[in-house]
């Protein structure tokens, strides 16, 4: 073979050879359309594109995600499946990976927690006219562990009700409205309950809109029948009353001979209570003839427990009481009666207190009447209140007249309250009964050493307009604190702002103070008052009237005034009774500043001595000084 066909057979082996050869191995590529999704807490399904070129398995970290399909060949889509989320928020992942293990992909997967949701409310929920009409029947049967809620505003269509016996429950009302319903008591004790020994709280009694009377709610008694207490709320609370307004108008025909305690809320409190942030915009209209007495306030009648408490209570409705009565009435713009330790604290009466009644009534009745509590007996506290409203009566029987307290009786204590509403008697025909008004306190009257007037302050004007003889021992008393201390009464620390002044058009006896009006009997003092205002006093001939710029008269040796402050102007046509400091003092001015004018005379350092106490004072005056 020569060399040519050598090169040539070589050749084409080599080409033979060549295309013997195996193709070139491409590399195994999974790839996702998407690196992570995210889930709500309810579940979902969601597709993600998947690029592939060879055979793979797809698997999950985590029981809650499902992959479908599981495994394939090349391209596809894939269908992630999670589960609901019961609890926190989670994460997991799905990944594809190549048979032969070379290649892989992951995608992230995240999930929301379960979302909050509201808890169902505790106890039974009053959702409707009907849910509410079944409370109101089996209210009386439920015990302490009930607890109920008032999930709606409900409106009652007019319906007229008998009162609920009792309750020992629970009721929230969420500050919901139950409105348009008439209760109708068949006897004795009235009100939507007639006993609360459980809690009552945030609901609207008697308005559509939350901000007036709807004008048909109303709580009244059937025709001739005796009546007893009477709330708007209920007759008796034992319990709790928490940020309740009541709207529903208070309708009494006095028909029982029996003492009644009448409230806008509650009528008496007999037991351990609470009444607390509650407000009343009820009015309370009176006619019939009370047999005996009564207490009234705009939110409770009567306190008469040591553990009873009304606390950070409004009055806005204005109150008159028009009735005569066979003995006495107890009338407050918050309560008309405190006994035995019950307490009131924070309140503030926005409704103008009135007594208006201009007949003559029977001998031996008598009325106490004031912004906050009508009076106070055994014990009782008012404390930390504001009257903002005007105190006014015509009454032509005996008047305990005051901004804050009608009359203290014994062991009382009226402490850091504000009067700015003006307090005025004003009576229209002659009579012969005794008077006492008092911008705090019209008039305190039983001995104890524990009777208290402390910290008070007097904004309101106090006049008292009468014709009176006066030939009862108590005469006609007026002062910017307190019109009559009778014993054993210490007034400290008080201010008066307000303008004294009495107007007696006959020739009784007549006691203005710029603090004290007088004081009568024996253990009472004064100390660390100021007045800033005038004190007139006048009577028709002046011989009986007695004004001074702290007390008007101090009766007894043992009554004394320490470091008291008049810078006020007095006026007294009776000069031999008018001083800065006492008109007639006989007990003994200690350290007290004079200021202010005496009938016109301005008081200096060469007439202090002779203007602080009046001519007529058989008692000393010691360390007077003339008032800054």
């Amino acid at each position: 073979m020569n060399i040519k066909s050598l090169i040539m057979a070589s050749l084409a082996v080599l080409a033979i050879a060549a295309c013997e050869e195996k193709p070139v191995e491409v590399p195994s590529s999974v790839e996702l359309g998407k690196k992570s999704i995210a889930a709500a807490a309810e579940g979902d399904t969601q597709s993600v594109s998947l690029t592939a070129n060879c055979e793979w398995n797809a698997t999950a970290s985590a029981s809650w995600i499902t992959v479908a399909p599981a495994s394939g060949n090349g391209s596809t889509t894939l269908s992630v499946i999670i589960a609901e989320n019961e609890g926190d928020a989670r994460d997991g992942k799905v990944t594809v990976a190549s048979k032969d293990a070379k290649a892989s992909a992951e995608l992230l997967v995240s999930q929301a927690a379960k979302k909050s949701v509201e808890p169902e409310p505790a106890g039974n929920t009053i959702k409707n006219l009907d849910e509410l009409k079944n409370f109101f029947t089996n209210a009386k049967d439920y015990t302490a562990d009930d607890e109920w809620s008032l999930e709606a505003d409900i409106d009652c269509g007019g319906a007229t009700i008998a009162p609920i016996p009792s309750f020992a429950g629970i009721l929230d009302g969420k500050n919901h409205k139950v409105y348009n319903y008439k209760v109708v008591a068949p006897e004795g004790n009235a009100g939507l309950f007639l006993s609360v020994t459980g809690t009552i709280k945030n609901v609207i009694l008697g308005s559509k809109d939350g901000s007036k009377w709807d004008g048909t709610s109303n709580i009244s008694y059937a025709e001739n029948v005796a009546t007893g207490h009477m709330g708007g709320v209920c007759a008796e609370l034992g319990g709790t009353l928490e940020n309740v307004k009541q709207f529903a108008t208070i309708t009494l025909v006095f028909n029982n001979s029996a003492v009644a305690g009448i409230g806008g809320l509650v009528g008496n409190i007999g037991s351990p209570a609470k009444v607390s942030g509650c407000e009343n915009y009820a009015t309370i209209e009176w006619s019939g003839t009370m047999g005996n007495g009564a207490y009234a306030g705009g939110i409770a009648g009567h306190g008469n427990n040591a553990e009873a408490i009304i606390e950070n209570c409004t009055n806005h409705a204005n109150l008159e009481f028009t009735q005569p009565n066979g003995k006495y009435i107890m009338y407050g713009g918050i309560v008309g009666c405190l006994h035995n330790g019950t307490i009131v604290d924070g309140c503030t009466n926005l409704g103008a207190v009135t007594l208006n009644q201009s007949i003559m009534e029977t001998s031996g009745t008598y009325m106490m009447i004031a912004g906050i509590a009508g009076a106070i007996y055994t014990a009782g506290v008012v404390r930390n209140c504001t009257n903002k409203a005007d105190v006014t009566s015509n009454r032509m029987q005996v008047s305990r007249i005051g901004g804050i307290v009608g009359t203290l009786n014994s062991k009382g204590t009226i402490a850091n309250n504000v009067n700015d509403g003006k307090v005025t008697l004003k009576q229209l025909a002659p009579n012969d009964n005794w008077q006492s008004a008092g911008g705090i306190c019209g008039f305190q009257e039983k001995e104890n050493a524990d009777n208290l007037i402390q910290n008070n302050t007097n904004n309101g004007a106090v006049t008292v307009e009468v014709e009176n003889a006066t030939t009862h021992n108590n005469k006609v008393c007026a002062g910017g604190i307190i019109g009559l201390g009778v014993l054993g009464l210490e007034i400290s620390g008080n201010t008066n702002n307000g303008a004294v002044s009495i107007t007696n058009k006959a020739a009784g006896a007549a006691y203005a103070g710029g603090i004290v009006g007088w004081f009568k009997g024996a253990g009472s003092l004064t100390k660390n008052n100021e007045n800033k205002a005038p004190v007139t006093c006048k009577t028709s001939d002046d011989a009986a009237s007695v004004a001074g710029g702290v007390v008007g008269l101090s009766s007894d040796a043992a009554n004394t005034c320490t470091n008291d402050k008049n810078t006020g102007a007095v006026t007294c046509a009776n000069a031999a009774a008018a001083g800065s400091i006492a008109g007639t003092n006989n007990g003994t001015l200690t350290d007290c500043k004079a200021g202010g004018s005496v009938n016109g005379t301005a008081v200096t350092a060469s007439n202090v001595t002779n203007l602080t106490q009046g001519a007529s004072s058989s008692g000393a005056a010691n360390g007077t000084s003339v008032a800054n």
